[in-house]
């Protein structure tokens, strides 16, 4: 019964999607701002002629190659394509609830609330509706996640090269899925975090075990191999991206941060405005003193800053 709420739950998703998409091809006939680029790669591709290449285009062409299904159900059309991204998002849908479930270990009907209110985030529905790589994108890398939590590291390193074939800046998370990886092997392994001497001491001291070095190597290599290949790969480009570099340089862009912290404040707020108003009842009325308050302050304002 539970399982029929969450596939009941997609279906609130499924259909809001589909309403979207109808929407979206209905009164933007023609490709939107970058679409036109991807779209008329994609419909390259799509023609066999893959070896043409889009010079404005700065992104690998794993959106295309996926998007080769498109093909079996006669052209690849501009609806036809933003429908394949709309099929990715019923994909992160499910990858999202997996996650949540495995995470968490709450109820598939909360898991499947939490994932429809994720996928349904203006940032990422949006992107499910037009020809763009950010659904892919965020689909393979969660996906490789869910995988390495799974322990199944040589097909988390595959689809994380896949996530990198998307977007070349997956590369970052690859390595974090890597390192996460990892970190849960020391600790399924009895390594003791503790202090930085006592922890560099432990680490060295397990190193010394050549069958740790083996375990150990078939957890980091997957990842470690998607990240050397990528290396290999700037090397020879000369670059990140692939075209349109000189409009696409590396470098620090701190606006960013204020862009991401507005953004978080606002959706976190309900959750932020929640335990503040539990707390001051709290206060008010001398379950806990002020000095609890401010401890208690101190030690969440940093979680709700870093989510």
């Amino acid at each position: 019964m539970v399982e029929l709420t969450a596939a009941a739950v997609f279906g609130v998703y499924v259909l809001a999607s589909a309403v979207v998409l109808q929407l979206v091809n209905t009164e933007v006939r023609t490709p939107y701002m970058d679409e036109q680029f991807h779209i008329r790669q994609a419909q390259w591709y799509c023609a066999g002629a893959f070896d043409r290449w889009d010079p404005k285009l700065t992104t690998p062409p794993g959106l295309y190659i996926v998007s080769l299904v498109a093909r079996t159900f006669g052209a690849c059309t501009l609806d036809r394509l933003r429908t394949v991204n709309c099929i990715l998002g019923a994909g992160l849908f499910w990858t999202v609830y997996a996650l949540i479930r495995r995470t968490y270990n709450v109820r598939s009907v909360r898991a499947a609330i939490e994932a429809l209110a994720l996928c349904m985030l203006p940032t990422s529905f949006f992107f499910a509706h037009v020809y763009y790589t950010d659904i892919a994108s965020l689909l393979c890398v969660l996906l490789a996640q869910l995988l390495s939590m799974h322990k199944r590291h040589i097909w988390a390193g595959v689809v994380g090269g896949a996530a990198v074939w998307m977007r070349q800046t997956n590369v970052v998370w690859v390595a974090l899925v890597g390192g996460a990886a990892v970190e849960r092997w020391m600790r399924e392994h009895g390594f003791v975090s503790g202090g930085l001497v006592q922890s560099v001491r432990q680490l060295v001291q397990w190193m010394r075990c050549p069958r740790r070095w083996r375990e150990v190597m078939w957890v980091v290599v997957p990842y470690v191999s998607v990240v050397m290949a990528f290396g290999v790969f700037v090397r020879m480009n000369g670059g990140i991206v692939l075209g349109d570099k000189s409009h696409h340089q590396a470098g620090i862009h701190v606006p960013q941060l204020f862009y991401f912290y507005a953004f978080m404040a606002a959706m976190a707020a309900p959750t932020v405005l929640s335990e503040a108003q539990r707390y001051t009842h709290a206060v008010t009325s001398r379950q806990v003193t002020c000095f609890e308050m401010a401890n208690y302050a101190s030690e969440t304002v940093p979680v709700y800053a870093n989510l």
